[in-house]
Formats: structure tokens, C-alpha cells, sequence
């Protein structure tokens, strides 16, 4: 396993915190962060976003996806996914869509080497039902129809909360269709005993085409919550706390694919503690997310956000981790043999 720091905090930024990360099929990958010019979630912050051709060795110099203004100074969450056509689509918020703040949606023909003017999908998400919303983070997905999938999570307004507060919050899902051309929103995932808050999800493909949703729960659940659909976007079935995820309120990573040896392995990674976010750990599922093996460690002492990319052939999985919220960031890249 090879790790390797490919940011650090810096005059001009206090921090790049909530990574996200995609490789192509083509093999570019590409990684983004909040680059904050001060440490709060609401503070002025640019998106910025690296891209390497060589699996993670040397990137770019990064460039500015999305700034912040003095109207809209935190520009946040996100996402990317790449279409059965081979275009990427990057999505993210202004404000978390309150006081004016939209959800814009950029798509790149060449591998994010240049991006279309942004495009206000802001009334796609029902903005009559929610205050703040975020994407993801990290990552969305293409299915095999074609539905292009990125999860959400929001507070209803119901809920009575300041319009600035991060819960009581919900899932869903923020879908298209047509390659992006219209968006639509799904159902609520229904929560089990014991699933507070749901937040911050991603979803990922099971051997059958089924979709895997995992996600971050509210503090003292310390583990992760988990739910199956056939569309990704309706139908939420299994709807229940994985305790052998250990979690300690944060943001993880799951991806999939048929690895060398003909398995169809998921890729679990995320920080194991319930104290702090520490020991960023990947682990495996040969059954569809169903069971977890014990576990690799790729950094016992530091942590934070982990995201996460599987390589076009399966062999190769890039882990993608905060220390010290978003101090710094590193990158590791390993033989997925080696975590079996």
C-alpha cells in the first residue's frame, strides 16, 4: 500500500475538507475538496478539483470548479458520476440551497478537462419541503439502465429547526434518467429502530444490479445504516443498522466491482472508532454488503472524511482521507489482493 499527502492546509486556505474522488473509465482520476478560506461548514470556500493520469502518483494544478461569492460565500458537497456516454456530471450546492442558494449541475465531455457553463436544477429537489440540503458527498452513480443516481440528505422544514441547522435530517435521492438532462427526486428512505439522522450516504451496485445505500447516522448510533432498492431512487427495502461498521459520526465510502479473480467484491472504507476519526480502515463484502470481513487499516492515527474509487479493472482501490479535519489530505492506493 502506498500513501502519500496531496494536500495541506496553506496560506490561502484554512483547510480542504469533504473529499470526493471519481476515476473514469479511461482511467483519469479525479479528486475535489471545500477548499475553505476559513474552518466552519458555512464559511468562503472555492471547489477545487486535481486530476492525475497516472493512478494518484502526480496531479494538475488544481482548478476552480465552483466559487464562492458575497452572496453565496459556501459553495458545498461535491459530487461527481460518470454516464453510460462517458460525460461527467458534477453537481453541488450554494449555502446548502438556503437564502437563495441552488443546486447546479456542470457536465464535462473530456474527462474534466473543460465543463459546461453551470445549470440551475434547484427545483428538481422540492425546495417547498426542505431548509439545508447537501449532496452526497463524495461520489454518485451510474446504473446499468443508464439512471444517473446521487444521494442527498436534508432537514424537512416540518421539523421546526433553524433554516441553518444540519438535523433533524432525511435521505433521498437525486436522479436522471436522460443523462442529465432533467433530474427528479426520490423517495425518503424509511428508517429502523435506532437509525437517527440519517445524513451523509453513498450508494454503490451489488452483483445482481441491485443498489446498496450507506449512510452516516446521528451521533450515539456508532455504526452505519444500510438499505437495498432495485431503482435507487424507490423501493427501499433490509432497511437496518450494520453494527459491525463501526462509525463514530462521519462521512465513509462504499464502491464496487468484479475484482481480477473473478469476484464481485464491495469496498467498505470509513473511520472504525466510536471515540474519534481515526483508523481509516477498508472493509470487504463477498455477498453483496450482507457480512464484513474483519478489515485492512490504512492509517491507524489519522482520519477523517474517506471516500473512495475502484480502478476500470477492479484491481486497484485508491482511498482518499481528512486529518485532522482537512489539515491535510492523503491519498492511498492498493492492490485489492492485498486486502483479502
Amino acid at each position: 500500500m502506498e500513501i502519500r499527502e496531496i494536500r495541506h492546509r496553506d496560506e490561502q486556505y484554512a483547510n480542504y475538507r469533504i473529499p470526493g474522488m471519481l476515476m473514469t473509465r479511461s482511467g483519469v482520476l479525479l479528486v475535489f475538496f471545500e477548499a475553505r478560506r476559513a474552518s466552519g461548514d458555512w464559511s468562503m470556500m472555492d471547489i477545487q478539483m486535481q486530476r492525475s493520469f497516472d493512478g494518484g502518483r502526480s496531479f494538475l494544478p488544481p482548478v476552480i470548479l465552483a466559487q464562492g461569492s458575497e452572496a453565496h460565500p459556501t459553495v458545498n458537497n461535491p459530487v461527481m458520476a460518470e454516464d453510460a456516454q462517458g460525460r461527467l456530471h458534477f453537481l453541488y450546492c450554494e449555502d446548502y440551497t438556503i437564502n437563495g442558494g441552488r443546486i447546479l449541475h456542470r457536465v464535462s465531455t473530456d474527462d474534466g478537462a473543460t465543463w459546461s457553463v453551470p445549470e440551475d436544477v434547484t427545483a428538481s429537489a422540492d425546495p417547498e419541503f426542505h431548509n439545508a440540503l447537501a449532496l452526497g458527498p463524495g461520489h454518485g452513480i451510474c446504473t446499468p439502465d443508464g439512471t444517473l443516481l446521487f444521494p442527498v440528505w436534508m432537514v424537512p422544514k416540518s421539523a421546526g429547526a433553524e433554516p441553518t441547522a444540519h438535523g433533524p435530517s432525511v435521505v433521498s435521492v437525486l436522479y436522471s434518467r436522460d443523462d442529465g438532462s432533467s433530474w427528479q427526486f426520490g423517495e425518503l428512505l424509511p428508517v429502523c429502530e435506532g437509525m437517527n439522522d440519517p445524513g451523509e450516504t453513498e450508494l454503490t451496485l451489488t452483483e445482481d444490479g441491485t443498489i446498496l445505500l450507506n449512510c452516516r447516522l446521528g451521533w450515539g448510533a456508532f455504526c452505519r445504516g444500510q438499505a437495498y432498492s432495485r431503482t435507487g431512487y424507490d423501493g427501499w427495502q433490509d432497511v437496518r443498522l450494520v453494527r459491525e461498521l463501526t462509525d463514530p459520526c462521519c462521512f465513509g465510502s462504499v464502491v464496487s466491482g468484479r475484482c481480477p479473480d473473478g469476484v464481485f467484491r464491495l469496498f467498505y472504507c470509513g473511520c472504525r472508532s466510536t471515540e474519534d476519526r481515526v483508523n481509516v480502515t477498508v472493509r470487504v463484502s463477498e455477498d453483496d454488503g450482507r457480512t464484513w470481513n474483519a478489515g485492512r487499516t490504512v492509517d491507524a492515527l489519522r482520519g477523517g472524511y474517506v471516500e473512495s474509487a475502484l480502478s476500470p479493472d477492479g484491481g486497484t482501490l485508491y482511498v482518499l482521507y481528512e486529518d485532522r479535519y482537512g489539515e491535510a489530505d492523503y491519498l492511498a492506493v492498493t492492490d485489492i489482493m492485498e486486502l483479502i
